[in-house]
C-alpha cells in the first residue's frame, strides 16, 4: 500500500469513527452511550491501525489488508445506534459482515490466502450467513422481537409475527453454531499438521479468533447484552493477537532464512576445505612426480660424474659439493611435500601419518593408538595438521621433555588431544598456525581450544564431527 493511500484510509477511519461517537451520543435507544462512544470506534481504529501497520511490515501478505477492512466493517455494524429508520434497517442487514472479515482473517492467516477449496468455501459460507441469517427474521420481527423497544422501525418489516420471527432466529442461530463447529474443527485440523514455530504464531490467533466467533455467535442467536459485551471485549483484543501472530510469522520466516543461509554457509566452508585438501594432494603428487624426480635423477647423474672424475680431484671437489647441495634441496622439497600434503596420510592412512609425525618430534612423544578404520579425507586432513602445528609449537616454544598424542573416535566426533610438560603459556589467539588450525577445524563444524597455564605446560584439544562410516 503507498503512502498516499494510508493516508487516505487513516483519514477516512477519523472520520468514520468521529461521526460514530456523534451519531451513539445522539442516539435515542442506546445505553451506556458515553462507553459505546469510546469503545465502539477504538475497536475499529484499532484494526484499521494494526492493519496498516501489518501492510508496511509484510507486504506480500493480505493479512493487514483483510484487518483494515474488518475495521471499517466494525465501524458499518455500530450504525444499529443510529436514530434514522433506514440507516438502521441498513446495518441491522449489514452488520454482520464485520464477522464475514473477520472469519475470512482467521481461515487465512497468516498469508491472507485461501489455498485450499474447503477453506474457499467456508469463507463463502461466512459471506453469507453472518449477514444473512438475520434477514429472513426482519420479514417478521418487530422492535421486541429485535430486544430492542426503543429502536428505530425496521423498514424490512412485512408482517409482525413473533412465531414466524421467532422461528426465523432459531434457524439463524442453527447456522451460526453450525459454522462455527465447522470452523472449530478446521482450525483443530490445521494446527495439528503445523510445524511446532508455526503453531506458536497460530496459537494466540486462534484462541482469540475463536473465542470471538463463538461470542458473536452466542451474541447474534439472541443471549443478551452480557454475550454481546464479551464479544466487543475480545474483539478489541483481536488486532495484537493477529498482528501478534504476524510478527511471529515474520521472525519465524527470518529464522528459517537465516539457518538456511548457516547451513550455506556450513557447506560452502567444508567445500573450501574439501577443495584445499584436493589441490594440496595435487601439489605433492606433482611435486613427487616431477621436481623431485628430476633431482633424484640428477643425483644419479652428479654421482656417476663423480665417479668418472676421480682423477681430478678439483672437479671431483666440486661435483662433492654439488651433490651435497643437491641432497639438501631434496631434503628440503621433500619437507615442503609433506607440509602441503602427506602422501603416507593419503595412502595409508592416519595412523601411519602420526606415527610418521612422532618419529620426526625433536622430543618423545607417546602416541595412543587411534581409529583403525578410515575417516573422511577433510577430518583426517584437519587432523592431521592440528597433531603437526601442535608439535611443532612443542619444539618451538615449550622446552617441554615429553609430549602425548591422543586421537579418538567418540559419539560421532573425532577428538584430538595434544598435551606436553613444557612451560606453559600458550595462547591461541595470537600465532597464525593456531588461528589457522581453529579456522581449518572451524569449517568443519568442530571446536579447538588450548588449555596453557604458565609452568603446567600446554593441552590443545580439538573436536571435529564425524559421520559414522
Amino acid at each position: 500500500m503507498t503512502a498516499a493511500r494510508a493516508r487516505a484510509v487513516v483519514i477516512a477511519a477519523l472520520a468514520a469513527g468521529g461521526g460514530l461517537v456523534a451519531l451513539v451520543l445522539a442516539s435515542d435507544h442506546q445505553e451506556a452511550k458515553a462507553v459505546w462512544a469510546i469503545f465502539g470506534p477504538a475497536v475499529g481504529w484499532s484494526f484499521v491501525g494494526t492493519g496498516l501497520y501489518a501492510c508496511r511490515r509484510r507486504p506480500e501478505s493480505r493479512i493487514g489488508l483483510l484487518m483494515t477492512l474488518l475495521g471499517f466493517a466494525w465501524f458499518l455494524s455500530i450504525l444499529e445506534t443510529a436514530n434514522s429508520p433506514l440507516v438502521y434497517t441498513i446495518a441491522l442487514a449489514t452488520g454482520g459482515l464485520w464477522g464475514s472479515v473477520f472469519l475470512h482473517l482467521g481461515v487465512s492467516f497468516p498469508s491472507g490466502r485461501l489455498a485450499a477449496r474447503r477453506d474457499r468455501a467456508i469463507v463463502i459460507a461466512g459471506y453469507v450467513i453472518f449477514p444473512g441469517a438475520l434477514v429472513p427474521a426482519l420479514f417478521f420481527a418487530g422492535p421486541r422481537e429485535l430486544g430492542c423497544d426503543a429502536c428505530p422501525t425496521n423498514l424490512l418489516l412485512v408482517e409482525r409475527d413473533a412465531d414466524l420471527a421467532g422461528v426465523a432466529l432459531a434457524f439463524g442461530a442453527l447456522l451460526y453454531v453450525g459454522l462455527f463447529l465447522v470452523v472449530l474443527a478446521r482450525s483443530i485440523r490445521h494446527w495439528r499438521g503445523s510445524s511446532p514455530l508455526e503453531r506458536l504464531q497460530l496459537t494466540p490467533v486462534y484462541v482469540c479468533a475463536l473465542l470471538t466467533f463463538l461470542l458473536v455467535a452466542v451474541a447474534r442467536a439472541g443471549a443478551g447484552d452480557a454475550a454481546w459485551w464479551a464479544a466487543f471485549i475480545s474483539s478489541g483484543l483481536l488486532p495484537f493477537a493477529f498482528l501478534g501472530g504476524l510478527l511471529r510469522s515474520h521472525v519465524t520466516h527470518l529464522d528459517a532464512e537465516l539457518r538456511a543461509r548457516v547451513e550455506e554457509l556450513r557447506a560452502s566452508r567444508a567445500r573450501l576445505v574439501e577443495a584445499g585438501d584436493a589441490e594440496r594432494r595435487r601439489l605433492e603428487r606433482d611435486l613427487h612426480d616431477g621436481a623431485q624426480s628430476r633431482l633424484v635423477s640428477l643425483a644419479l647423474l652428479l654421482r656417476s660424474a663423480r665417479a668418472r672424475a676421480a682423477a681430478d680431484t678439483e672437479l671431483a671437489a666440486l661435483l662433492d659439493h654439488a651433490q651435497q647441495e643437491l641432497q639438501t634441496s631434496l631434503a628440503e622439497l621433500r619437507e615442503l611435500a609433506r607440509g602441503i600434503h602427506p602422501a603416507v596420510l593419503t595412502e595409508r592412512g592416519l595412523e601411519p601419518a602420526l606415527q610418521a609425525l612422532a618419529a620426526r618430534a625433536p622430543v618423545p612423544v607417546e602416541l595412543s593408538p587411534g581409529p583403525h578404520e578410515r575417516l573422511p579425507g577433510t577430518v583426517e586432513s584437519a587432523t592431521y595438521f592440528v597433531v603437526s602445528e601442535a608439535l611443532a609449537n612443542v619444539a618451538k616454544y615449550a622446552r617441554a621433555t615429553h609430549a602425548t598424542v591422543a586421537v579418538r573416535r567418540v559419539n560421532g566426533s573425532v577428538t584430538v588431544d595434544v598435551c606436553d610438560d613444557g612451560v606453559g603459556g600458550a595462547d591461541a589467539n595470537h600465532g597464525s598456525g593456531l588461528r589457522g588450525l581453529a579456522d581449518r577445524v572451524a569449517a568443519l563444524d568442530g571446536t579447538l581450544a588450548v588449555d596453557s597455564p604458565a609452568g603446567h605446560g600446554t593441552r590443545l584439544h580439538a573436536e571435529i564431527p564425524c559421520a559414522p562410516g
